[in-house]
């Protein structure tokens, strides 16, 4: 797997006062400077821990339905863990017929760069969901889903009733596939520089939700530390006037 790295940009370079000029005056920073300066010196010991999940899941009108949790959570030591939990519902035996319903264009979806989420239905009484959370949690350790299964790369399937689900793990990043037995798919990828969700829904009384968590785990500042402390940042002699 490849290594996971956090960057955290901009620092802040605070001068003290040393000449009778105003206090805080705004002073452009030399290139000379700004190579000097590294976004990943800040507060570097009180990240614990930092990861992201992604949940697909679906449920058609029988009830019947499929998902995945897939999960790649990296403490505080870069040593990143990925494990993949799959969703399991019967519902009501009925056997539902293939849908009929077409989905035409979307193929510059895949050209935009960035977040990119869209839901579209071809059926009746449909409800499709894409959302993204960012959780930030103080003094807590990395979430663990019971009973996940813990993967290295490669490929993870499952399928049931409701359809079949797939979690990929290439050079494209990590993505949820979903295919629902005729119904339609719903689908998230991260990576590639972006963050994708898509769902198409060709019958209808189905139920999809896409939900992605960035989430950041920090460690509570001891009191009385200060702003100062190495902790928070690399100390650099800058020969400069007083100023930000």
């Amino acid at each position: 797997m490849k290594a996971i790295h956090w960057l955290v940009t901009p620092l802040l370079v605070v001068s003290l006062q040393a000449h009778a000029t105003p206090v805080l005056q705004p002073i452009e920073l030399s290139d000379k400077e700004l190579a000097q300066l590294r976004g990943r010196y800040v507060l570097p010991d009180r990240i614990i821990n930092f990861g992201v999940t992604m949940n697909t899941l679906w449920q058609n009108a029988a009830g019947q339905a499929i998902g995945a949790q897939v999960s790649l959570q990296v403490q505080a030591n870069l040593q990143p863990q990925l494990s993949v939990s799959f969703t399991d519902k019967t519902g009501n035996a009925t056997a539902l017929p293939a849908a009929s319903g077409q989905i035409i264009g979307g193929a510059g979806l895949s050209q935009v760069d960035g977040v990119v989420q869209s839901v579209r239905s071809a059926g009746d009484f449909n409800r499709g969901n894409n959302q993204i959370e960012l959780e930030i949690h103080k003094n807590q350790a990395a979430p663990v889903s019971a009973g996940a299964i813990v993967i290295a790369n490669g490929a993870q399937s499952f399928s049931n009733a409701a359809g079949q689900v797939k979690v990929l793990t290439n050079a494209q990043g990590l993505q949820v596939q979903l295919s629902a037995a005729g119904q339609g798919t719903a689908s998230q990828q991260l990576g590639q520089g972006g963050i994708r969700q898509q769902t198409e829904i060709l019958g209808s009384l189905n139920r999809v939700q896409n939900l992605t968590t960035l989430s950041v785990g920090l460690r509570e500042r001891l009191e009385g530390a200060g702003l100062a402390s190495p902790d928070c940042f690399t100390p650099h002699s800058l020969s400069r006037p007083i100023g930000y």
